[in-house]
């Protein structure tokens, strides 16, 4: 059995891609011993490729039946799976194109929410029917989890929360610090300009904003070790990864939670601003910064950190991802 993780080809980094890369990479490990195995499919490409992480997950190219021309959102998928071959993961954005028809062919298969706030997108008869017909459903927070409760009743049985693991060898605190202040350029655009601008006239001249984009893993993680604030621009976000990166790296977090990340959300290390309080937002930056300066070392809080690393770590991952694999029978 083939268990495939269908995920957007999307070539811009976004930690939801990398969470389904990672996790189906350490499904594929864990199944060899049961005989089975994991995939990543991209439906509809010829040669995308991730190209901002490393991984050594099989990746699978997929064609689906379109139903009329210019429509591949609308595409059938007859024919694609064998339910004595495959069972399929779903991202919580295609639920509504493809778990009623994986029903149909009664394909065994889980729909993975990793942002709570997206599973509306569709029509409500057809989402119940995925939903409802999910051998199980995975939720990366509690968050998400509340929310697909709160939404298909009758679920909750089969909602299962996992975690995702973030590399404490590479986002870590270890090396030295300077007067950066870093943040995802592509998360909530108009809130970051503002905050920015709002900055302008007030930031010391030996502090520098810089805007964390165009990198690749690696890159990011170096300059989140060397910066010593981080804003979150995080929106309606089952459990963002970006603040978490950051926080494992020693920074100082400040800005929204995206409703998700409030589980971790620890007061040492994160301060919360009420989404769309640009002026407070620049405010509590230069209130940071000022009592930085003052200070004559920067605080490294290696509780906290250890407590968010231990949650989020590979170990944890791994039982989560056992436990999901036995309610899907493999």
């Amino acid at each position: 059995m083939e268990l495939v993780y269908l995920c957007h080809p999307i070539k811009k980094a976004v930690g939801g891609v990398k969470v389904i890369y990672r996790q189906a990479q350490l499904v594929n490990q864990l199944l060899r011993s049961r005989g089975h195995s994991a995939s990543v499919m991209h439906p509809n490409t010829w040669t995308f490729k991730v190209r901002w992480f490393e991984s050594q997950v099989p990746v699978k190219h997929g064609f689906f039946k379109w139903r009329w021309v210019g429509k591949p959102s609308r595409s059938r998928i007859d024919g694609c799976f064998d339910p004595q071959r495959h069972m399929v993961v779903l991202p919580e954005l295609w639920a509504r194109k493809y778990g009623d028809q994986l029903a149909c062919m009664k394909v065994p298969f889980a729909i993975y929410v990793q942002n709570g706030y997206y599973i509306s997108k569709g029509r409500a008869e057809v989402l119940n029917e995925a939903y409802r017909s999910a051998r199980c459903i995975l939720t990366i927070s509690d968050d998400a989890s509340r929310c697909v409760a709160m939404a298909f009743p009758g679920t909750e049985s089969r909602i299962l929360r996992v975690h995702y693991s973030v590399d404490a060898s590479r986002f870590n605190p270890l090396q030295p610090k300077e007067n950066l202040i870093t943040y995802m350029p592509r998360k909530l655009v108009d809130h970051s300009s503002k905050v920015l601008f709002f900055l302008r006239n007030h930031l010391p001249a030996h502090w520098r904003v810089v805007p964390i984009d165009g990198l690749n893993e690696t890159g990011v993680a170096e300059l989140l070790q060397r910066s010593k604030i981080f804003m979150s621009f995080s929106h309606f976000e089952g459990c963002p990864l970006p603040p978490l990166e950051a926080a494992l790296s020693g920074n100082q977090v400040i800005g929204y939670t995206g409703q998700g990340a409030k589980e971790y959300w620890a007061p040492e290390v994160f301060e919360e601003v009420e989404s769309g309080d640009v002026v407070t937002f620049a405010q509590r930056v230069l209130n940071k910064v000022q009592v930085l300066d003052e200070m004559d070392h920067f605080p490294i809080y290696a509780e906290a950190i250890e407590k968010l690393a231990s949650t989020y770590s590979p170990d944890h991952e791994s039982q989560d991802m056992k436990t999901f694999l036995d309610l899907m029978r493999l």
